[in-house]
Parts: structure tokens; C-alpha cells; sequence
């Protein structure tokens, strides 16, 4: 196994789950670049951050230190998208909610780092090669994260290692 990796992430409900499903069926396979390989649905998550090789007790600590309580969020995702030259096709849209962006903002101005703009999106294929992929209007899909989680990433393999609630 590789070394651990750790990320904040949210998982989707099953009816997220399925409505993902419903709008990448709207894509036919040819439309997908060569050698493209679909994320399995159990893998899809949306990452609020990425934190790289760090201790995970600290980083449960700190999230326990600076957790608001649950604040309901809901996304809006509106489109298909690429990132990296079309490696990676994703299913996002609108700009985060206020909260949610303040929340990242505040968690990475504690380790002195600018937070990157975040457009929330869960990727749902990978690609070895880039390939050209216009960003596509899709039927909206909402979802309220129900909770945070903290994953650790090793090998291919995710690992839930503690979850916070979102809502009450």
C-alpha cells in the first residue's frame, strides 16, 4: 500500500447516488474519451479539500476545534464538466454556498495556505490521456450534505475514519 493521503470529503445519499446516475446515462460512451475509465459510484464524493500526508489524529482534533455545529448546506449541480486538459469529467456547477466556502476558507487560513477557488463537483471519469470535452447543461440536481467526513486515501482504497454532521 502507498502512503496516506487524507482529504475532507461529503458522500452522497442514495438518492444523489442515483440521480448522478441518471444524468451520466444522458451521455453515451462515445462521447467519452479513449481508454476513459468510470469512477465506480461507491467511490463518488464530493472533496471539500485535499490535506495532503498529514496526522490524522491532529487532523480530527483540529476539525473538532473548529466544527460550527451542523449548518445545512445544499448544492446545485447544473453541468459536465472537464479539469486537466479532459483527464477528469465531472458533474458540479453553481459556486459554493457562502458558508460552506467561509468554513474552507477559515480551516486553511489556520495552516497560513490561500484557499483555491473551489467549484464543488464529484468526478465521475478518468482519462490516462486529455482529450477535448465541451462543458455540457444538465437537469439540475440538489443535495444537502448530510454530514462531513474525514478519509483517508491509500493504494486506491478510501477509508472513512470520522464523520461530523451537517444537519441535525
Amino acid at each position: 500500500m502507498g502512503e496516506r493521503r487524507f482529504f475532507f470529503a461529503a458522500w452522497p445519499p442514495t438518492d444523489v447516488l442515483s440521480a448522478l446516475r441518471l444524468r451520466l446515462a444522458q451521455f453515451h460512451q462515445r462521447d467519452w474519451p479513449p481508454a476513459g475509465r468510470c469512477e465506480l459510484p461507491q467511490r463518488w464524493h464530493l472533496t471539500l479539500f485535499y490535506l495532503g500526508a498529514s496526522d490524522p489524529t491532529r487532523l480530527q482534533k483540529r476539525l473538532d476545534d473548529l466544527w460550527p455545529g451542523p449548518f445545512p448546506i445544499t448544492l446545485g449541480f447544473d453541468r459536465i464538466g472537464a479539469f486537466r486538459g479532459g483527464r477528469v469529467l465531472w458533474i458540479g456547477g453553481q459556486e459554493a454556498p457562502s458558508a460552506l466556502t467561509q468554513w474552507r476558507r477559515g480551516w486553511l487560513a489556520e495552516d497560513g495556505v490561500e484557499a483555491s477557488p473551489f467549484l464543488p463537483h464529484v468526478t465521475l471519469l478518468r482519462s490516462p490521456r486529455p482529450w477535448s470535452w465541451e462543458e455540457k447543461s444538465i437537469e439540475p440536481l440538489y443535495w444537502t450534505l448530510q454530514e462531513l467526513t474525514l478519509v483517508a486515501s491509500s493504494g486506491g482504497q478510501y477509508t472513512v475514519l470520522r464523520r461530523w454532521p451537517m444537519v441535525s
